[in-house]
């Protein structure tokens, strides 16, 4: 998320229109979702504690080389492309997956509480990247980045998956009984679950790759621009805890049709800003949205390990989040091209409210359905 600090910054060293510049994120999203299959895998194989420490290594040496490129394009490789690997399983597709295996019977409150460390992570990071760039610039802050990423290395040191996880696979590493991978792809939840993820996908970052923007344009300091970000994320962990609770008491659909009504309330608080020009409405942005930053996450890592928990849940899972990879690129990316056409970030936000309106018909259509072993038996 800190990202959107960077991005004016990116625009007027090197020129390019937003759009351009967006796709230094894009190409992140597009790595970090096209590795989904690649991630799980490596969850289920190697275990947590490994691949997380190798990530962060990779990740930090990989903002270590962007701290250093002269272009977009060498900008695209080492912070989209190589840092997009090492943080591929850095992210909530890892983070929830252990949360759904450790804690089967309050999977929703689990994953919140798991997930409280995204928001308060980015309510640290992005004030403070803000600082870093307006005295040390953006060069710096990525060495700084690098840096803190190295902490992942000893926080992990005792990482482990619950008894049991594994038990389920045979000498080949195939899961016996229950989903698998093959089985999963073949079913009809597995698909609205993925248009669930991927509109989602589409609409969050989005708003927080251009808000700080935005909020610019309106005559909005970009310093107070970014601690409104950072804000969302405050606000965020209330709404995580709350989408958790939710999830466990009124079930996945309808918690996730309030989240995202609130963030679509937040979204119409800032075409009421630009209206106005009351800065007033961009803390009504932060509380309606905040409420709803992550909870897609939440809910739909919840709703896959209520039909696909087992032996292949981490593969499984994997695969579903090749959905977000694609659809947080185009966000990113449709947010700065449509400004760059129109001149203006509000035909943006309407493409974020049917998302999130496309989001909630495809959960609602989710129905649980049996392995295929389970059918033949």
């Amino acid at each position: 998320m800190a990202f959107a600090v960077l991005y004016l910054p990116l625009i007027d060293e090197f020129g390019g229109s937003r759009g351009e510049v967006a796709a230094v994120q894009s190409a992140l999203f597009l790595v970090s979702g096209f590795t989904g299959p690649l991630v799980g895998w490596a969850f289920d194989r190697l275990g947590p504690r490994r691949l997380f420490q190798w990530s962060g290594v990779l990740a930090a040496a990989a903002l270590v080389a962007a701290s250093r490129a002269t272009s977009l394009p060498l900008l695209v490789l080492t912070y989209g492309l190589l840092a997009g690997l090492g943080l591929a399983a850095l992210g909530s597709q890892t983070n929830m997956t252990l949360a759904a295996l450790w804690y089967p019977e309050a999977r929703g409150r689990a994953i919140a509480v798991v997930d409280l460390g995204t928001g308060f992570g980015a309510f640290c990071f992005i004030p403070l990247a803000q600082a870093l760039v307006a005295t040390l610039g953006w060069r710096a802050t990525l060495l700084v980045w690098a840096a803190l990423l190295l902490v992942v290395v000893p926080l992990n040191a005792l990482q482990r998956l619950p008894e049991g996880a594994g038990a389920a696979r045979g000498a080949s590493g195939e899961a016996r009984g229950g989903w698998t991978v093959a089985g999963a792809v073949r079913s009809a939840p597995f698909w609205w679950l993925a248009a669930t993820r991927f509109f989602g996908a589409c609409a969050f970052p989005l708003m927080n790759v251009h808000m700080v923007a935005f909020a610019v344009g309106q005559g909005i300091a970009a310093a107070t621009a970014a601690t409104a970000l950072g804000a969302v994320s405050l606000v965020s962990l209330a709404g995580r805890l709350t989408t958790g609770i939710l999830c466990d008491r009124l079930g996945r659909a309808p918690a996730l049709t309030l989240t995202y009504a609130s963030a679509a309330v937040g979204i119409g608080c800032l075409v009421l800003l630009s209206a106005t020009g009351t800065p007033w409405w961009l803390v009504l942005y932060v509380a309606f949205y905040g409420m709803a930053q992550g909870s897609s996450g939440i809910v739909a890592s919840a709703r896959a390990a209520d039909l696909f928990a087992g032996a292949s849940f981490g593969a499984i899972w994997g695969w579903l989040s090749l959905a977000v990879g694609p659809g947080e690129a185009l966000g990113a990316w449709l947010g700065g091209e449509m400004f760059d056409v129109s001149g203006s970030y509000l035909p943006a936000f309407g493409f974020v409210v049917l998302a999130l309106a496309a989001g909630v018909l495809a959960i609602w259509r989710i129905q649980p359905a049996a392995p295929p072993g389970a059918l033949r038996r």
